[in-house]
């Protein structure tokens, strides 16, 4: 039975790397309009061309269980001992949160309607014409 390990990445600045312990299966589920979508990859290390390769062996839409219960049926069969795994929760809009916030930063209400800012012509540039 493959191990299944944390999705985990190391941060380097703005950049998030990502580093599986080859060779191994990647499941990563998220959610489009509450729908899961999820992939299987396989990811090692090729040693005749030197190089790490990756195959995608599942893109459908299924459930974060069922994605890993594919891999676990998949990793025997690609010699994997380990199923790294990543579920995306569902990006959900908080419900009245924003506007308490917002009332509590500014010390009132939240205004329902916004007022258009126009900003001011600039000086004209140059000198005046003196009148003789």
């Amino acid at each position: 039975m493959p191990t299944l390990m944390p999705w985990t990445t190391v941060e380097i600045g703005d950049i998030d790397l990502f580093a599986p312990a080859l060779p191994s299966l990647v499941v990563y589920t998220w959610y489009v309009d509450d729908e899961p979508e999820s992939t299987i990859t396989h990811i090692w290390y090729d040693d005749a061309a030197g190089s790490i390769r990756h195959e995608v062996v599942l893109t459908a839409p299924v459930s974060f269980e069922e994605a890993v219960t594919r891999a676990q049926e998949e990793a025997p069969k690609r010699s994997v001992e380990r199923i790294h795994v990543k579920h995306a929760r569902t990006a959900r809009k908080p419900k009245g949160k924003a506007k308490a916030k917002l009332a509590a930063k500014t010390g009132g209400a939240a205004s329902k309607t916004t007022t258009r800012r126009v900003p001011k012509k600039p000086a004209k540039a140059g000198r005046r014409k003196q009148r003789a």
